[in-house]
């Protein structure tokens, strides 16, 4: 009989863990599924409400903004108070903040949502990436974040398209409208979920009671985990000025809106092949610094074969190159991320993870803009010069793995 009880409650805990996994999928790509959205329809719907185009760039900027600084707060509440909790509110959230802009009627207005919108929906990446690490068995952890990533580049394919194509045939509300009731769907699903989700909690500690940047900075010292930083913050930077850069430089050379969305394709395509691939367990059985180094000389290698031409046939290869770089990196890097983080402190360090991201990215588009007005719009400079950054980073963390850390902080 008590074999019976083991063996019972051994099948009810995988159910709750596999389920549980499922739950932070959905929360993962209505997060990127929502945010990819955004791309094509931010900037149009503010000057359609009478902004200035400098006051639209700052509509565009004010989610990142606003995101990058949710993402720091997020961390603390999800080491005090659990993952499920702050991910439900956030979902919540995210849906109050959706369906506002069906009733703004000024630009002001419009950024004023946008700036709760990115604060809202910051718990959900960190929270559902740390609790797939809080159940993912250690010799899985990279499958697991591949999953993740794969339906990131997913959303990605999917949500522009779908956005523009319901933006041109019905207008800007319906598409907030679909959005929100994802997001409502997704919380539905999670509320239903709850009495197989688990109800534990980090252990508490001085510094979880804590809402000081001492965690944040403690995090950042540690080796391993200031490794994933920087490779993540290294592709994004090159993600930022390649989803800034690419589109004007094919404008300038007069290329089509189709030659632009296939490249974008091709990039998430072959990103998702690769995280979906046997590749993306290499690392759960070789390690993950080679993939990290690796992936980052991809990505850099693409940005400099986009530098040297923009004629489609290159244009594929570099953007696929890039989509490749990015499926070695991602899971790595998350896994990483698990593994020189406890559970006590897991939500810090994947918000931290992800406020890198958004830096990044902000930088990438700054550079862009720079590189852009001294060389011109149709240079491949601001290309050449994001891909010698992502070289030097991978050839820095490859240097790392044959040259690694003594102790870990």
């Amino acid at each position: 009989m008590a074999g019976e009880t083991r063996s019972g409650t051994l099948i009810q805990s995988q159910v709750a863990s596999a389920w549980t996994s499922w739950i932070a999928r959905l929360v993962v790509f209505v997060a990127f599924f929502d945010l990819f959205v955004q791309y094509p329809l931010a900037a149009p719907y503010a000057e359609s409400l009478g902004a200035s185009p400098g006051l639209a760039g700052l509509v565009v900027a004010s989610y990142s903004i606003a995101n990058l600084v949710g993402n720091i707060g997020a961390g603390p509440l999800l080491d005090r108070f659990g993952r499920i909790g702050p991910l439900l509110a956030s979902l919540i959230a995210t849906v109050v903040a959706l369906t506002a802009y069906t009733v703004v009627t000024s630009a002001l207005q419009l950024l004023a949502i946008r700036v709760l919108h990115g604060l809202a929906v910051a718990t959900l990446a960190p929270g559902a990436f740390a609790l797939i690490g809080d159940i993912a068995p250690p010799e899985q952890r990279a499958r697991a974040m591949g999953i993740n990533g794969t339906l990131i580049a997913v959303a990605a394919v999917v949500a522009p398209p779908l956005a523009g194509i319901v933006q041109d045939r019905a207008g800007y509300a319906p598409v907030f409208l679909a959005d929100a009731a994802l997001m409502a769907l997704a919380a539905v699903v999670v509320v239903m979920s709850l009495r197989l989700l688990p109800s534990w909690r980090p252990p508490r500690s001085p510094d979880t009671e804590s809402f000081s940047s001492r965690r944040y900075l403690r995090l950042a010292r540690r080796p391993r985990l200031r490794l994933a930083y920087v490779a993540i913050l290294a592709f994004a930077l090159s993600l930022g000025l390649l989803v800034t850069h690419l589109p004007l430089a094919l404008v300038a050379d007069g290329r089509s809106a189709a030659l632009r969305g296939f490249a974008f394709s091709i990039y998430a395509v072959v990103a998702a092949a690769v995280m979906v691939s046997p590749l993306s367990r290499a690392s759960d059985r070789h390690g993950r610094l080679t993939p990290i180094g690796g992936g980052l000389l991809f990505v850099g290698l693409g940005l400099i074969i986009l530098a040297l031409s923009l004629a489609r046939s290159p244009l594929a290869l570099g953007m696929g190159i890039f989509g490749l770089g990015f499926g070695l990196l991602f899971p790595s890097t998350s896994a990483l991320v698990v593994e020189a983080s406890a559970p006590e402190e897991r939500g810090s360090a994947f918000a931290l993870f992800y406020a890198l991201y958004s830096v990044g990215v902000i930088l990438g588009a700054l550079l862009s803009g720079f590189l852009a007005e001294a060389a011109g719009t149709s240079s491949g400079l601001p290309f050449l010069v994001s891909g010698l950054l992502a070289v030097t980073a991978g050839g820095a963390v490859a240097r790392n793995q044959f040259h690694p850390p003594r102790r870990e902080a």
